[in-house]
């Protein structure tokens, strides 16, 4: 079904999470889709070099040296800004939880008038919860990412989300160089921020949370989209969550 104009909101939603021991948190992400991205993940595989029936991306694979794994991560970057991302943070200790923690994820989401989630494919490895999710959407637990694509999107989320943290924590310090951002730049910038700038407009939110400038508009300052943070997790995580996802900007970084 859709709205007025032809403009399509039902929403399907994509579960995966990314677990950090060093860290002591586990990312939700919650890919928001408004079109079926299961064609557009099997193109990527198949640009770069895979086979969408045997491979699928995975976070963990190798990429340093591996250029078609990059090429892949790179692509479903690009697909995920056609989404929008939802994100829980949370402690290992409520692994089990995790579909608890999606529920109340999901229910805080500002959708537009007239939409609703009519699909909630969470990944293998989640445990079902009796958490009540959106009554308008047919959920489905143990899904393989390989036969439901859109779950290999909700993988390179949290990742790079992941990442970001980890980064604020002082665990990882990556630098790329920085012409893969800015065209004609020499040196190098933190691999942390070059993952949030690809995917900063499927984090935001509708919500300018920055106030006003000189001349009366706006702040490119947004709310993020969807964003839980468990009340257990480490006072470090908490302030790195904050500091890295608790705003997004959405004005001209070049």
């Amino acid at each position: 079904m859709s709205a007025e104009g032809g403009v399509n909101f039902e929403l399907q939603v994509y579960v995966d999470e990314s677990i950090h021991v060093r860290g002591d948190f586990i990312v939700i992400a919650a890919v928001c889709c408004y079109s079926d991205v299961q064609q557009n993940v099997y193109r990527a595989l198949s640009d770069c070099g895979f086979d969408p029936v045997r491979d699928e991306f995975k976070s963990s694979m190798r990429m340093s040296g591996n250029p078609s794994a990059q090429d892949l991560r790179r692509r479903l970057q690009i697909l995920l800004n056609d989404c929008k991302i939802a994100m829980a943070i949370c402690p290992i200790s409520e692994r089990a939880s995790i579909a608890t923690h999606v529920a109340e994820l999901l229910s805080t989401l500002q959708l537009p008038s007239g939409g609703k989630i009519v699909t909630i494919d969470l990944d293998e490895g989640i445990r079902p919860s009796k958490a009540s999710m959106p009554p308008s959407a047919s959920v489905r637990y143990g899904c393989d990412s390989r036969l439901v694509a859109g779950i290999q999107l909700a993988d390179c989320a949290a990742h790079l989300i992941a990442t970001m943290i980890l980064e604020e924590l002082g665990f990882v310090s990556k630098t790329v160089p920085a012409s893969s951002v800015y065209e004609g730049r020499s040196g190098e910038i933190e691999l942390a921020w070059t993952l949030w700038a690809t995917v900063r407009y499927a984090l935001s939110g509708g919500t300018p949370v920055g106030g006003n400038d000189e001349f009366g508009f706006p702040e490119p300052i947004m709310k993020p989209f969807g964003l839980l943070v468990s009340d257990a997790c480490s006072d470090a995580v908490k302030s790195a969550v904050e500091k890295r996802l608790s705003t997004v900007w959405v004005g001209c970084i070049h």
